[in-house]
């Protein structure tokens, strides 16, 4: 017979951004992350940016069909309103229920891919935190270039699209560490082909389950 979990009662929500360059299992490690939080117990909810919405939609097609057509302001411009809907239908309602957030990119990506095209990383990170609440915590899979073309290409048996040419992924890379490495509530995780997803994944955990050992209900005696 199978035993049901009792579902942790939260003081409050925590919000979790997984980020890193095209191909450094974001999507991944934060599936597992979910799996992980549910197996314990928590509320948990997974969210993907860009979203399946209308500007979601908009951004997959410069992916596929060329970021060069548009402007650096206006590609900006689609993030920030597909992320102002995001925030307002589901990122706030999660937090009012007290669930645990995570996001499998937010707008450090924002700031990372858009600076690499010449605008200022600063002056979108205030944008974004003017309409988007901060992450409690933020974990930056990090990962050479190299590893991540050859990810890629053999994960999708294809070639990479216009926001993962080796030249624009080392600078945003760059973008990454440069402007948030130190930051006390991000962490870098090594995420190269030298270590298992398995290996990769317990890092996080440990980084992880400490926030939401703080921010669940203590229980009463």
């Amino acid at each position: 017979m199978l035993k049901t979990i009792e579902e942790k009662k939260m003081k409050k929500a925590v919000l979790i951004a997984v980020e890193g360059i095209d191909g450094a299992g974001k999507t991944t490690q934060a599936s597992i992350l979910l799996q992980e939080l549910a197996k314990n117990g928590y509320a948990s909810i997974l969210l993907h940016e860009p979203t399946d919405g209308k500007w979601g939609k908009r951004i997959r097609d410069l992916a596929d069909n060329g970021r060069h057509k548009t402007k650096p302001e206006d590609e900006l411009q689609l993030f920030y309103l597909d992320r102002l809907d995001d925030v307002e239908r589901n990122i706030k309602p999660a937090l009012l229920q007290k669930k645990i957030i995570i996001m499998d990119r937010y707008y450090f990506s924002n700031v990372a891919y858009q600076s690499e095209r010449g605008l200022d990383p600063n002056l979108i990170e205030n944008m974004n935190e003017k309409i988007a609440p901060i992450p409690d915590i933020t974990i930056i899979l990090d990962l050479t270039p190299a590893a991540s073309l050859r990810r890629i290409i053999h994960n999708r048996n294809g070639s990479p699209n216009h926001f993962e040419r080796k030249r624009t992924l080392e600078k945003v890379r760059e973008a990454f560490l440069k402007q948030f490495a130190n930051r006390p509530n991000v962490r870098i995780v090594e995420g190269d082909d030298s270590r298992s997803i398995q290996i990769v994944a317990s890092d996080i955990w440990r980084i992880i389950e400490p926030k939401i050992k703080e921010a669940e209900e203590e229980k009463r005696e």
